[in-house]
């Protein structure tokens, strides 16, 4: 008979280990991260980003020019520091998309994934600025160059057009490469200094020389023009509208209580008034426009010249009448401020003697029943209500007739 045997079990294949993961380092930071800029719609194909010098400050700048529409200014808009805000930027077509996502998102889901890496060609920049080009105008940015070297500066000279092209071009190199390849840019600069210079011919060749009336005037036409399109709201609360608020002071009448109250500023009305708050709004934009774009040896003489016009005679008076009112409350303030002190330091001088008379009291109370004998205050302790006091044993008998 057959013996039956078992079948040896084939042997096991090995398992492959699997292979080690790749981690994947992210870039270091760049020193110079990309920034966010919104520009004008319908700009010529020529538009360029230049750097020239601020006019406020002679420090270089950067600028937007197009041949068409002229020059733009970046004015820089941030999120507010507890908003934690980042921009996430990328790049389809060659055209830069940006996202505003949080800081703390986990994750950044990113565009044109490389298959080998796995990383997008999208960029986070920490910071969540962003720069925004809003017109300028070409007079501003000319005007260091028809400007005196300095505030002390007495006489100026009848010049050329080439002779204010040349100043221009040697503090930026951008000044001559526009000048350059743009022959219209020329023709523009021309006009701007015609409206705030003085002109004299010299043969065929026109000389400038800057006026400061004609400059005034024409800051003039630029802040009546800001004052009809509406000062920005923050610029309302805290230039205007606290500038013209009428002090509120107390004063004490025959027959009123000392604490009765009127509003003074009520009854002198010097109240808001169109004409007076329209004048204020004005002399704002003045004084923005002076600060911000005028060349320092431009700032005195201009706001000198702009301080004495007689339009604004009636805003100084107001000012002044306000700023006495408010001398006057504080003053009233500071003499109620000294009486309520004085009453509280008598009162607490008063409370003080009373405080001190109650414990003398206590401490004569308290030697005096120390000094008594015992059966004494044991009969202190007697009830004596139905009893007779012993100076009625001793009254005098009265005589009978």
């Amino acid at each position: 008979m057959a013996r039956a045997t078992r079948a040896k079990p084939a042997p096991k294949e090995p398992t492959p280990e699997p292979a080690p993961s790749v981690a994947t380092r992210l870039p270091e930071a760049t020193r110079n991260p990309p920034k966010l800029f919104i520009l004008p719609k319908h700009t010529s194909k020529d538009a360029r980003i230049v750097t020239l010098d601020n006019p406020a400050t002679s420090t270089p700048s950067r600028y937007f020019f197009c041949p068409s529409t002229g020059f733009y200014e970046f004015t820089r808009i941030a999120a507010p520091k507890k908003a934690c805000r980042s921009w996430l930027m990328t790049r389809d077509d060659a055209t830069p998309v940006a996202h505003n996502e949080p800081s703390e998102s986990p994750q950044a889901h990113a565009t044109n994934e490389d298959p080998e890496t796995g990383l997008g060609s999208g960029f986070t920049t920490k910071d969540a600025s962003l720069f925004l080009a809003t017109p300028i105008d070409l007079l501003f940015l000319i005007l260091p160059a028809l400007a005196p070297q300095s505030a002390r500066a007495e006489t100026q000279h009848f010049l050329a057009l080439d002779d204010y092209t040349d100043k221009l071009g040697a503090v930026s190199r951008h000044w001559s490469t526009l000048l350059g390849h743009h022959p219209a840019l020329k023709t523009t600069l021309q006009e701007k200094m015609r409206t705030v210079c003085d002109t004299v011919d010299a043969g065929d060749e026109t000389m400038y020389r800057l006026s400061h009336a004609r400059l005034q005037a024409v800051l003039m036409q630029k802040a009546e023009r800001m004052v009809r399109h509406g000062l920005p709201a923050s610029m309302e609360e805290k230039l205007i509208k606290s500038a013209l608020d009428a002090p509120v002071l107390s004063i004490q009448r025959s027959g009123e209580s000392e604490d009765s109250t009127v509003d003074d500023a009520a009854a002198q009305d010097p109240g808001l008034n169109a004409p007076i708050t329209h004048l204020l709004r004005l002399r704002t934009a003045l004084t923005y426009l002076t600060t911000s774009y005028l060349p320092p040896s431009l700032t005195s003489p201009i706001t000198t010249l702009l301080s004495t016009l007689p339009l604004f005679h009636p805003l100084t008076a107001h000012l002044s009448t306000l700023a006495a009112l408010r001398a006057t409350a504080l003053a009233q303030r500071s003499i109620s401020d000294n009486t309520s002190r004085k009453r509280a330091v008598e009162m607490d001088e008063e409370l003080v003697a009373e405080r001190e008379e109650k414990k003398r009291r206590k401490e004569e109370e308290a030697a005096r029943k120390k000094g008594e004998s015992l059966g004494v205050k044991k009969l202190r302790k007697v009830d004596t209500s139905g009893m007779r006091k012993m100076s009625a044993f001793f009254n005098v008998k009265p005589k009978t007739t």
